[in-house]
């Protein structure tokens, strides 16, 4: 373990030199592009990791599987937002309209972008901030992403049943000099994008600010076609970053944090007062609605060390927002709200053969909404509901045989409470732990072990449900909980980089929505009845993921880097161990017990090429992603009795993407450069619908001009 300066989603580090050397850089230069000389290259095993354990550790002692996404990818890659990396680094986004949402192993709610409906968390610089959309991420101020694989419930607690994604900032640095750069471009479908991002230190004040702009019309998709009412009208995101460090390992910090996004997305059903009918094609006329999301957080936080000790306390509030408008009353029908309150505290001791670490978590959601569908209700508010939650957690390390050898341990203990206008209080409590060994037989490779403990607790709108306006309340709702094992290796040798994970995972009591016969609901689309929240009795994921790339130009000591690249994950199972009638999918006249809108493989491979002397990089990558049941709304059929939309198979499809940066002009390094930077998206203009009615745009492309000084 390594002792902490600065908050522990950061990168800022005080050590000893003689141990980690490769670690003393400052973690702006982090990447996973090796050096030249075989005899100098920093271990990609040698990387810091924040996220796995709340502290700052090598990566060669975790003992779970880890995906490092630097700011290195982060400048090469074709992506806008964080959802647009994930996807080329070989994980399961669906984007439906302006929402998009990730799997990890097969876990995640790709329809409900609430943090707290979610398997998968979402973080930023360690903290909550009740999003799970991560359309609302962009990445101008980013310095890195995370992605801890499996379960993380003894670290960060309910939502963390899938994995982590930490989404880590930029930070002024006093070692460095002030940056700044601006971007501006355009692309197809009157696509416009401007980014800024300025930052540096001076007197202990450090200070760091990133923004991004983005708007289009209505997408192009396969063939040419345009498909309306899908055009971004405002996608806005920043974060500004602002600390005062005094009695050199101690620092006072604020962090702001916004996304903001303002949409159209037709409807698959248009209702008038005769009642619904089907969405009747793709006109310029047809339904649609207008959407208004909402994301933004501010922490205070403050840290500090000592030689063998590190701690750190932050608060963090913030409010999540969705707002349905009719664009022809130009009302809200729709509307609501999740306030978020978080608090945390830790403290970390560092001796040479172990490491201790614990800390207090407890965070807060309230939620509020409104409804309006004329002709049949007037303005109506929702039920408010609260969950709150206290978890206490511990976790340890010991290195033996000169740090060959890591076994760790973690335990937690959560309290939670759900409380609301239409439920009685219930409260609940859960216990999970986690145990894990790594081995280092030789530098270069490392074996992993792994098994942990995963939890998530039904939200408030889960158990309290909304009025019975659609969902009905079902207060015996349980925590839906999995027991993880993994086993994996790394390997990082010669300028070659592979990872390799087996992992089965079993599901109790996964949370569904269910249709209810018989029951009333107020709203004119539960004229079948409620729906209703429930628990399934069980499921199972199990499955192979995988990565390796081998940057052929630096192995042969070439002055340019040649890296192919491929990463993936093959689910071999993927069960639903209920099998009623009603929890299982139809398709094609029999009954199917594999889980729906879960492909069996996702993949990404591609090629990146990088030339100093020519100021030139460029990179091609492919995703993939295979065959899931899903259900088509667009179906007649589910604007009829039993109002239930039929599955259909989704084919699997592949979507290129390349990007090229040119260098036109350096100034010098007072005055800096200008860069030239092109992209086409969908380069082979492939069919890409994660959701079977909901398009993706076919082949695009965006050029810009970036200054960096």
């Amino acid at each position: 373990m390594i002792p902490v300066s600065g908050d522990a989603s950061r990168m800022e580090i005080a050590m000893p030199p003689r141990k980690y050397p490769a670690l003393c850089l400052s973690a702006a230069v982090f990447s996973l592009t090796p050096l030249p000389s075989f005899a100098q290259t920093p271990s990609e095993l040698d990387e810091v990791v924040v996220s796995a354990n709340r502290v700052q550790e090598a990566k060669r002692e975790i003992s779970s599987n880890v995906t490092i996404i630097t700011s290195e990818d982060i400048k090469a890659s074709t992506a806008t937002s964080v959802a647009d990396l994930m996807v080329q680094h070989g994980f399961h986004v669906a984007t439906t309209g302006d929402t998009s949402s990730v799997q990890i192993r097969g876990m995640g709610n790709l329809m409900m972008p609430s943090e707290p409906e979610n398997q998968v968390l979402i973080l930023l610089n360690g903290r909550r901030v009740g999003m799970s959309n991560l359309a609302l991420a962009g990445l101008a101020n980013v310095e890195r992403v995370e992605i801890i694989r499996g379960p993380s419930a003894v670290q960060y607690g309910s939502s963390a049943m899938g994995g982590v994604v930490n989404i880590i900032t930029k930070r002024g640095d006093t070692a460095l000099k002030p940056f700044a750069s601006v971007e501006v471009g355009i692309g197809r479908n009157s696509l416009k994008r401007e980014t800024v991002a300025f930052g540096g230190a001076v007197n202990g004040f450090d200070f760091s600010f990133g923004g991004i702009h983005y708007s289009r019309n209505d997408v192009t998709t396969k063939g040419g076609r345009r498909w309306y009412h899908t055009a971004v009208d405002r996608d806005l995101t920043y974060n500004l970053d602002l600390g005062y460090s005094f009695n050199k390992n101690h620092r006072i910090g604020i962090n702001y944090y916004q996304g903001e996004i303002k949409s159209e997305q037709m409807d698959n059903a248009i209702t008038y007062s005769g009642g619904i009918r089907p969405y009747d094609g793709n006109t310029s006329d047809g339904p649609y609605t207008d959407y208004l999301k909402r994301n933004k957080n501010t922490a205070l936080s403050y840290t500090g060390s000592t030689k063998d000790l590190d701690w750190m306390l932050s608060y963090s509030f913030g409010r999540n927002t969705r707002k349905n408008i009719d664009p022809e009353m130009e009302v809200v029908n729709y509307g609501n709200t999740l306030d978020t309150k978080a608090f945390n505290a830790q403290l970390n001791y560092h001796a040479s053969l172990f490491t201790l670490s614990g800390g207090v978590d407890q965070y807060k959601y309230d939620t509020s909404g409104f409804t309006y569908y004329p002709p049949w209700t007037p303005y109506s508010d929702d039920p408010k509901t609260t969950m709150k939650d206290t978890g206490a957690y511990l976790t340890g390390k010991l290195r033996l045989f000169d740090e060959k050898l890591v076994f760790s341990l973690g335990l937690r203990h959560d309290r939670y409470e759900n409380s609301g206008d239409v439920m009685n209080s219930e409260k609940n409590h859960h216990t999970g732990g986690s145990v894990g060994v790594s081995y280092h037989p030789v530098k270069w490779l490392k074996l992993r072990a792994n098994y942990a403990d995963g939890f998530k607790l039904p939200s408030p709108q889960q158990v309290g449900g909304d009025g019975q306006y659609n969902y009905m309340s079902n207060p015996s709702l349980k925590p839906e909980q999995n027991k993880t094992w993994e086993f994996g290796t790394d390997i990082d040798w010669n300028n070659l980089n592979a990872s390799l994970t087996y992992f089965h995972s079993d599901w109790k009591n996964k949370i569904i929505g269910m249709d209810a016969p018989g029951t009333t609901c107020s709203s004119p689309y539960a004229m079948g009845g409620c729906s209703q929240f429930q628990n399934l009795r069980g499921a199972e994921i199990a499955g192979v993921e995988g990565s390796v790339g081998w940057d052929i130009g630096k192995t042969f000591k070439q002055s340019y880097s040649l890296k192919p690249y491929v990463s993936f994950t093959w689910l071999t199972t993927r069960k639903n161990e209920d099998k009623a009638p009603e929890r299982v999918v139809f398709y094609n006249g029999s009954y199917n017990t594999t889980l729906p809108n879960t492909p069996k493989w996702m993949a990404s491979y591609g090629i990146n090429y990088a030339h100093p002397g020519l100021k030139l990089k460029s990179r091609l990558n492919a995703n993939y992603y295979g065959k899931t049941y899903t259900k088509d709304w667009s179906d007649p059929k589910a604007y009829s009795f039993p109002y239930e939309a039929p599955y259909i198979e989704r084919p699997s499809g592949t979507v290129v993407n390349w990007s090229l940066e040119k260098e036109l002009v350096d100034f010098g390094k007072q005055f800096g450069k200008m860069t030239l930077r092109t992209e086409i998206n969908n380069l082979f203009d492939g069919a890409n619908e994660m959701y079977w009615n909901y398009p993706e745009q076919g082949r695009s492309f965006y050029v810009g001009l970036r200054y960096d000084f």
